[in-house]
């Protein structure tokens, strides 16, 4: 992967078309972005039908800005600007190679008819991992669930901008140098390992889809190393005490961090995730047999469960005219969780590995920092075990398909697992 052409007497950038002078004194006005060849003093420019402000314009990178302010299309324009960029350096490299030598205005031509759609050979087919990445995300739209959606797409915005520093992604680019450079920029990017490992296991999942569809026949992605990485977390779940301390807490002069809590608990007490737990409805309420549960699809499986709506549970919607608190965007949920777990003083010290400027390091912190909008339903599946409850009978209100994900998921020492066990009556 590359930026520019690797033969120094050839050249490949992008501009915007005004005189810098002019930019400068109208910085909003829109430019076109320009693409110049230029080789042994020879040269040409294309208009590549984009257009971009100098606010917008990053010179260095040639590229639209990408920061919170960024124009909608900013990805999708510097996504084709690395694709275009892509073509014609192999264009280039194609004609160093051949017999014929280098032809300037052929060159300009084929650039010319990439820009407008026009295919240089007609057996050529897009090569495009992000391309054929996007195709697919629509293709998928409504037949897989809204969090597997959104990772997926989150997926693609990575590989876009990864592109815009590293070249075009190609299938037959795919190697373990770009695994490793990969990985690299997420690492750079501040994403902790199990979520790298979640990026390589949805792009694994476009290549896996392209190789059966017959649209590249390169299967690196499948070697032993080409792997999602994963660690165990310093997830940590709260125990009974914890839990009844934070649920006697008395927050009636903080309302919006009271209606935090609760949402919590409500999470704690049905074991569901926050996509499900944070702003259920009365129509989830329903009746058997004279016990009111809450029935519910989790969004991101799609199992259907149905939980006792218990007493405490009743309690709380007491506080909310006999309806479940309202709905919490979910940035402000998690402070104010954080903050009641303080002001329940949850503050044992926890070693947790962290990491500082690339490097991991240990370091002990107070248990409430640590206190998240999963820790709910981790706390559930906990506490159930401890008090040596049946596993398939926790996983029936949890959602989890196999005992073997619900052993990864729950935070006990192997004694409290020796423990459960004969609790269960092993030894009977």
């Amino acid at each position: 992967m590359h930026k520019t052409i690797k033969n120094t007497n050839a050249v490949v950038r992008f501009s915007l078309k005004e005189s810098f002078k002019k930019l400068e004194a109208t910085p909003t006005e829109e430019s076109l972005i320009m693409l110049h060849f230029s080789l042994n003093g020879k040269r040409f420019k294309k208009s590549t039908g984009y257009k971009c402000s100098f606010n917008q314009w990053d010179n260095e990178k040639q590229r639209i800005r990408t920061g919170k302010s960024r124009l909608n299309n900013a990805y999708e324009v510097n996504s084709f600007l690395s694709s275009l960029q892509g073509f014609a350096e192999q264009e280039y490299s194609e004609m160093v190679k051949s017999k014929v030598g280098i032809n300037l205005n052929l060159l300009s031509e084929n650039i010319g008819n990439y820009i407008k759609g026009i295919s240089t050979d007609a057996e050529i087919k897009n090569d495009s991992v992000i391309d054929y990445a996007e195709k697919l995300q629509v293709s998928k739209k409504g037949t897989i669930n809204i969090t597997t959606y959104r990772s997926n797409n989150q997926t693609i915005n990575l590989l876009i901008r990864f592109e815009v520093n590293y070249g075009r992604l190609t299938f037959d680019s795919i190697n373990m140098e770009f695994y490793r450079h990969f990985v690299r920029f997420l690492d750079e990017e501040g994403y902790s390992v199990n979520t790298i490992g979640k990026h390589i296991k949805n792009l694994k999942t476009f290549l896996n889809d392209a190789l059966l569809n017959g649209q590249t026949s390169n299967v690196i992605f499948k070697n032993k190393n080409f792997k999602a990485p994963k660690e165990i977390t310093n997830e940590i779940y709260l125990d009974d005490d914890e839990i009844n301390a934070l649920a006697t807490l008395d927050l009636s002069d903080n309302p919006q961090m009271q209606q935090a809590r609760d949402i919590f608990l409500i999470g704690y007490y049905t074991g569901q995730r926050v996509s499900d737990y944070n702003g259920l409805s009365e129509n989830s309420i329903v009746n058997f047999d004279g016990q009111d549960f809450i029935k519910l699809k989790q969004k991101k499986t799609g199992n259907e469960v149905n939980i006792p709506l218990r007493t405490e549970i009743v309690k709380i919607r007491e506080r909310y005219d006999n309806k479940f608190p309202p709905k919490m965007s979910e940035p402000v949920l998690r402070r104010h969780i954080k903050s009641a777990a303080c002001k329940a003083k949850i503050n044992e010290k926890i070693k947790t590995t962290i990491k500082e400027e690339g490097k991991k390091i240990d370091k002990m912190i107070p248990k409430y920092k640590l206190v998240k909008t999963h820790t709910a339903r981790r706390s559930f599946c906990t506490n159930l075990y401890k008090k040596g409850k049946p596993v398939q009978q926790i996983m029936l209100f949890s959602g989890h398909k196999t005992e073997r994900e619900f052993y990864k998921y729950i935070r006990i020492e192997s004694e409290q697992k020796a423990l459960h066990i004969v609790k269960s009556g092993f030894f009977d």
